[in-house]
């Protein structure tokens, strides 16, 4: 009588447990397709955000590359500029006098710049400005003013010669950081459907583990039911009774364990694809394999030309080319044409003070006219001569940087094929595994009917049938993984070749 109740305390304490951890929530779930989950978190994961605000800012960095080529303007104004200050001035055979010296300049000037393809600009420049002058002399306790107006207006040429041209490698490497980064983009997109993929078979397992084990555990209690009858009627001794009792409490706990794994991974699935944790979810697939043929050389010669790492490291190895010829370039022989011409005049110091802006702007036009020209040129040239070896080290330090990356891309292209390999051998292993356990599993499943019927008619004993239950448990969840290893190396072939074999597409646009 006590073994009985320990067998029934068995049988209800798993059951009792798994009612008050999972209790029914009557709440609708989502049902997801494996597309379906797939395109909500590229449009919801942590990880498509973040590179997707990167890209961003590599394109914006690369608009304002693009856009140091084009003309430019500033335009700046000082209302007022006031100063007021004690001057000291020298009396010859005398003592130093003290003025007080007061201006007040109301100015503008405009500034249009047009870069030019060689690293030079032009700048057509225009300041005006008026200013109101006053002296206080100590000497006669007098006060002196004037008002001038000044108007410019000149056009400036700078060109840097025999070195290089800054202009054009800093659009060139922010356009490289701007690909760097859309290549890292399509990359992450192939890591989160592989993420998604396993994610959701994983959660695909734990929900046919628990239907594997529920028919389990609904076949012992069938098989249980029948071995009470018989032995209530004496076909069967005790202990073969007792024995059905001790296999349904041990499917009743397989079935309280994979409840509990099957909440573990549908709270991982909805934290991969972006989800509220507290919404409730499920997965739909079919158990169905199509096999492919996958062209190694082929998955080779694609991995190898569109892979992520591989074209990164080639970005990189050009930027650090860069990297090297600015870092050289400081102790380069390097010269600078510069020139300009200007068109400036001042208003009429005679015109009273205080006389309107209007006349004195006239009458600046008018001396402008008149007055010669300002300009200039200048050709300067530097030559470093000596720096204690500094930038040849520097330049060193650089090439070996150089060099370490071309290292990495040679490694990187080794690890491609590795992986390519590795990844097709998978594919075909899975293929192969697929076609064996379909059909044991059709085997299995046919034996356990027939233990069934034996058993029904006093062929066999429990212990012969719960093997062939096990055997057919074994069969669905061996069939079960092998079809979600073929799925994830499929999955895992897509983002080492960019290529779909399946559909015979590429994955690169």
């Amino acid at each position: 009588m006590k073994r009985r109740i320990r067998l029934l305390m068995l049988v209800l304490v798993p059951c009792i447990a798994a009612a008050q951890t999972n209790p029914k929530d009557d709440a609708p779930k989502r049902v997801f397709t494996l597309q379906e989950a797939i395109r909500y978190a590229l449009q919801r994961s942590y990880q498509i955000r973040s590179l997707g605000l990167s890209l961003e800012s590599a394109r914006q960095t690369l608009l304002a590359r693009k856009g140091a080529f084009k003309t430019n303007a500033q335009l700046q104004f000082n209302l007022p500029n006031l100063t007021e200050r004690l001057l000291s001035v020298d009396v010859a055979d005398g003592l130093p006098v003290y003025n007080t010296r007061g201006t007040l300049r109301f100015s503008g000037s405009l500034n249009i710049n047009q870069p030019l393809p060689t690293n030079g600009v032009f700048t057509l420049s225009t300041n005006l400005y008026q200013q109101d002058v006053s002296t206080f002399l100590a000497n006669t306790e007098s006060q002196l003013k004037r008002r001038d107006f000044y108007t410019s207006v000149g056009l400036q040429f700078r060109q840097p010669l025999f070195t290089i041209n800054t202009l054009k490698l800093g659009y060139e490497e922010a356009n490289l950081n701007y690909l760097r980064t859309s290549d890292r983009i399509k990359r992450t997109e192939l890591d989160v459907v592989y993420q998604v993929t396993r994610a959701f078979y994983m959660l695909y397992r734990a929900k046919r583990e628990l239907e594997i084990a529920r028919e389990e555990m609904r076949q012992q209690r069938e098989a249980y039911e029948l071995a009470r009858k018989k032995y209530e009627a004496g076909l069967i001794p005790e202990v073969e009774a007792l024995q059905a009792e001790v296999d349904l409490a041990q499917s009743q706990n397989k079935v309280f364990s994979a409840e509990t794994n099957l909440q573990r991974q549908e709270d991982l699935f909805k934290q991969t694809i972006g989800m509220p944790i507290s919404e409730r979810v499920d997965v739909a697939a079919e158990v169905k394999y199509r096999e492919i043929t996958v062209d190694l050389k082929k998955a080779i010669e694609f991995g190898l030309a569109h892979r992520s790492e591989i074209r990164e490291l080639e970005i990189e190895k050009r930027l650090q080319e860069i990297n090297v010829k600015k870092i050289d370039a400081r102790s380069e022989f390097k010269a600078e044409l510069q020139a300009y011409y200007e068109l400036t005049g001042v208003s009429d110091a005679a015109l009273p003070y205080p006389t309107a802006t209007g006349e004195l702007f006239r009458s600046s036009i008018e001396d402008l006219r008149k007055r010669p020209r300002n300009r200039g040129i200048v050709f300067s040239v530097q030559m470093p001569l000596w720096d204690s070896g500094v930038n040849r080290s520097e330049t060193a330090a650089a090439m070996a940087q150089l060099d370490q990356v071309r290292v990495q891309l040679e490694n990187q292209r080794e690890t491609v094929i590795r992986e390519i390999k590795d990844v097709v051998a998978r594919v075909h292993e899975a293929q192969s595994r697929l076609r064996v356990l379909e059909k044991s599993q059709q085997v299995a499943e046919r034996s356990y009917q027939i233990s069934l019927a034996r058993f029904d008619n006093g062929d066999i004993t429990t212990q012969e049938l719960a093997l062939d239950r096990d055997r057919l448990t074994r069969a669905r969840m061996a069939y079960l993984e092998a079809y979600i290893d073929y799925q994830l190396a499929l999955a895992d072939l897509k983002r080492k070749t960019l290529y779909d074999f399946e559909t015979g597409r590429s994955l690169v646009k």
